[in-house]
């Protein structure tokens, strides 16, 4: 499989492209602006982990033991879901292919 090839900017739009979806409605949505940022620090509820882990899962083809085993550790910094998604992806995908994917989502 080749190399994963998102650069920290582009891996962040990731993961605001996902944690967009499960923002509240009519809440203005923050971005995350920083790999050291949490998803749980008052961003996202616990269902809506569970499903920004869901979109994860599919978007990058990681195996849910993997998601299920990586929750069980609690850490939710953007860096480290980085390094899980660097270390379990079976589908690597580019910047097209992920605003193609959540276009189609919305």
């Amino acid at each position: 499989m080749d190399d994963f090839h998102f650069t920290d900017d582009e891996f962040l739009s990731v993961m605001n492209m996902i944690a967009k979806l499960d923002a509240p409605i009519g809440e203005e949505y923050i971005p995350f602006k920083s790999l050291d940022e949490r998803i749980d620090m008052g961003r996202l509820d616990s269902l809506s982990i569970m499903v920004f882990f869901v979109w994860l899962t599919d978007l990058f083809g990681i195996s849910e033991p993997a998601i299920q085993q990586y929750i069980s550790k609690g850490d939710f910094s953007i860096q480290a879901i980085k390094t899980l998604v660097m270390t379990e992806y079976t589908k690597n995908c580019s910047m097209a292919k992920v605003e193609e994917f959540f276009d189609r989502c919305m």
